[in-house]
């Protein structure tokens, strides 16, 4: 029993590090039209959700890893709508909405 009490309370924490976006904002990201006009459409969303840019985006990698960023890109995946970001040394998972670090793994 504390086992599963264990578990279920550092599932409670990793789920509030990450902001997460609403369900009519995920679903809004999807459509099995494949038109580019669409696919532009949904860029264009996911950018008007994130609050942290590419530049600060940059910044805040800077700060944590002393490099510069060499690609990012604004994805999602399920509610979670965050930068993933490449380093010389590192791959970065940035939160868009709040600039928090979800995941940091060395190359």
């Amino acid at each position: 029993m504390k086992f599963i009490l264990l578990i279920w309370s550092i599932m409670l924490v990793l789920q509030a590090e990450a902001t997460n976006i609403t369900v009519q904002e995920h679903n809004s990201f999807h459509n099995t039209n494949s038109r580019p006009i669409l696919q532009m459409d949904k860029k264009r969303k996911m950018h008007d959700l994130h609050k942290i840019d590419e530049k600060q985006a940059a910044q805040l990698v800077k700060n944590e890893t002393g490099e510069e960023i060499i690609s990012h890109t604004l994805t999602h995946e399920g509610n979670s709508l965050f930068y993933d970001i490449d380093t010389k040394n590192y791959t970065i998972e940035l939160d868009a909405i709040d600039g928090t670090i979800l995941k940091k793994v060395k190359k």
